[in-house]
């Protein structure tokens, strides 16, 4: 259930973006929109379901790519079990020195170093995580570090399903159970 929870935060921090594309440089012309001291809001319907700020937000309307950096998302604890069954009761909050996104592609990588908190006390560490919103999966390929009050794991790839919530974790995988520390 800690591991659920985890990344079910993941999808939440990267549901706001989506990835880079290939081939930007310098020959990119500058964003159209640049905000500074952002408060982001997210909702559905009339429910609040994300909440949090970046330092620099760039949006480029022809594209629709959004870049955030030092954000900070926070996702209230679930309210409504049938709709969100993977949503943690007391909420997560969710870090990355850098979010790249498409709005229309509905893609969101998360790098720099995402850490991910649970109300529960999990805390999950990964360089580098992606999010498809269309597909409703998360994932990462650069390795992922989970400690939970009473557990630890670590791994080379993680994948999460939020339809069905399944997780796959491969690659070297490693869990110690009961004091973890």
């Amino acid at each position: 259930m800690p591991r659920l929870l985890l990344l079910s935060s993941l999808l939440a921090l990267l549901a706001a973006c989506g990835p880079r594309r290939d081939g930007a440089g310098a020959s990119e012309p500058p964003p159209q929109v640049v905000l500074r001291g952002v408060q982001l809001q997210s909702f559905e319907g009339d429910q609040l379901v994300l909440a949090g700020r970046a330092e620099r937000l760039t949006y480029q309307r022809s594209e629709g790519a959004v870049m955030a950096t030092n954000t900070l998302l926070r996702m209230p604890g679930r309210r409504d079990t049938e709709r969100m069954p993977s949503a943690p009761q007391g909420g997560m909050e969710i870090r990355a020195p850098v979010m790249e996104g498409s709005l229309s592609s509905r893609q969101l990588v998360a790098s720099g170093g995402v850490v991910v908190r649970t109300a529960d006390g999990l805390v999950a560490r990964t360089p580098r995580g992606t999010y498809d919103a269309a597909g409703k999966k998360a994932g990462g390929r650069e390795g992922v570090a989970v400690q939970g009050p009473d557990y630890a794991l670590r791994a080379d790839t993680f994948e999460l399903s939020f339809p069905d919530g399944n997780f796959t974790f491969e690659g070297a995988t490693e869990t110690v159970v009961g004091g973890a520390k």
